[in-house]
């Protein structure tokens, strides 16, 4: 019988970048999946697990589960909430309704969480094993790793280069581990990064000037306020509800200078220091595409010029191949698609190249700057293993956010900009931050300014300014 069930075996799973992944997890706990960003951990939770619960056609071998409820990271905050708040009151809701042998499968619960907030949801969550319902949680949080019942962590690294189970058992058999995530959670250097910065002198030069907007009234902050050094990373952070997210979102908008700005110029009473800023950018959460065709290629615009590459080929003038033909989302008839096949570069045709790594298309293209120059930006971003075809909807919430990095990069980086992120860390494993952090000084380095919602201490312990909530 279903309540019965004491662990889900599966065997051979190969979705994604899985390499015949066969392995017992055991229900009854609290389980944490961990490792590193794109190692395949969400690829075995809910590209198999939760999939097959579903009735979906998985592959992998998936014995007899219980009933499955699943929160993931692949959804849009709702109403005055935060991604954060909205994954939170998911959880409360799920977790309501589980009963005894069910299974509750939670995707990073404490992203962009304060240690306060990290410590109620892992209390729910121990509460609700003890109450007899299964809890998988793919994490990143060091606080949440150690309070967990099992682990298993994948690796030993992202891509294709990952997909493998490294270690999986008990709490205690893990802090004695010397895998890259049991060193990390048990080590004394937890809540830092391995990374020294180094802002420049036009940086320095530009914190000497401040960016102040007061009687902020939006959703939770009345009459609230706040002040920062240009030129800096800076970041909000606080409790869960407290308005960090609504203080980003005021500070965009006070500074937005696109159509209908006065429409965004809106919940606060002044603002001083704004003719040191151009302009404003916001990166949020939201899905990377909801075109089922897209991939990091698209999304950052690198597809478009290896798609005027192979249309300037003498091939594919001679059978009239346009730019349109090489096109993800092109309707083409098996004939015309076997022309575009026959047009080659350097012995590789387009279905090649979908096939190929970002550094293996940077080697392909190296003759031709402006393809080298934006896949570039992926590589910056630790995401060179990536396919150049593989769908943005079967990427981690760790990629799809350095995906969004790199699209920032890859758009001219101007000077006197804020660039405004929350929770830039969702996702990414100790690992990647030593990246986000270079990527992040680069663009303060433009002599720009990067203002975050962030409650990491490994980012917090970086930050040349710090708002707390």
């Amino acid at each position: 019988m279903k309540d019965e069930i004491d662990m889900i075996q599966i065997k051979n799973a190969v979705a994604n970048n899985l390499k015949n992944v066969s392995i017992d997890i055991p229900l009854g706990k609290l389980v944490a999946v961990v490792g590193k960003s794109g190692s395949g951990k969400s690829s075995l939770i809910y590209d198999v697990v939760y999939k097959a619960s579903q009735g979906h056609a998985v592959e992998a071998k998936v014995g007899p589960l219980p009933k499955v409820f699943a929160v993931g990271q692949k959804v849009k905050p709702t109403g005055k909430m935060s991604l954060g708040e909205t994954n939170f009151k998911r959880m409360r809701e799920m977790v309501a309704e589980a009963k005894k042998g069910n299974l509750l499968i939670v995707d990073e619960p404490c992203a962009g969480m304060a240690k306060e907030d990290r410590e109620n949801i892992l209390k729910i969550l121990k509460d609700i094993v003890r109450k007899g319902i299964s809890v998988i949680m793919v994490e990143h949080s060091k606080d949440m790793i150690v309070g967990a019942d099992h682990v298993i962590e994948f690796g030993p690294h992202s891509g294709a280069k990952g997909g493998e189970v490294i270690f999986q058992g008990s709490i205690a058999q893990f802090k004695k581990a010397k895998t890259p995530t049991a060193l990390y959670a048990f080590s004394d250097k937890a809540g830092s990064v391995d990374y020294e910065r180094k802002p420049s002198d036009r940086a320095k030069a530009m914190q000497k000037k401040w960016l102040t907007i007061t009687g902020i009234d939006k959703h939770v902050i009345k009459n609230g306020g706040i002040s920062f050094p240009l030129g800096s990373l800076v970041c909000v952070s606080g409790s869960m509800g407290t308005g960090k997210s609504t203080l980003l979102s005021v500070v965009y908008g006070a500074l937005f200078k696109g159509k209908n700005a006065w429409k965004m110029r809106q919940g606060f009473r002044s603002i001083e220091g704004k003719t040191n800023v151009r302009r404003s950018y916001f990166v949020d959460q939201s899905l990377l595409s909801q075109i089922a065709t897209s991939t990091p290629a698209t999304y950052v615009g690198i597809w478009d010029s290896i798609r005027d590459v192979y249309a300037k080929l003498p091939e594919s003038k001679k059978m009239k191949l346009h730019k349109t033909h090489f096109s993800f989302n092109a309707k083409i008839n098996k004939e015309t698609e076997q022309r575009v096949g026959r047009a080659i570069y350097k012995s590789k045709s387009i279905f090649d190249v979908l096939n190929m790594t970002i550094d293996e298309a940077a080697g392909l293209f190296a003759d031709i700057p402006l393809v080298v120059r934006k896949l570039g930006f992926l590589q910056e971003v630790g995401l060179g293993y990536l396919e150049l075809g593989q769908r943005s909807n079967t990427l981690s919430g760790g990629e799809a956010q350095r995906v969004r990095l790199a699209k920032i990069l890859s758009k001219k980086l101007g000077d006197r900009c804020i660039y405004i992120l929350d929770v830039p860390s969702r996702g990414l494993h100790l690992s990647d931050l030593p990246t986000l952090m270079k990527v992040l000084q680069k663009i303060i380095d433009k002599n720009n300014t990067v203002l975050i919602a962030e409650n990491r201490e490994e980012l917090i312990n970086n930050c040349d300014h710090v708002i707390r909530l």
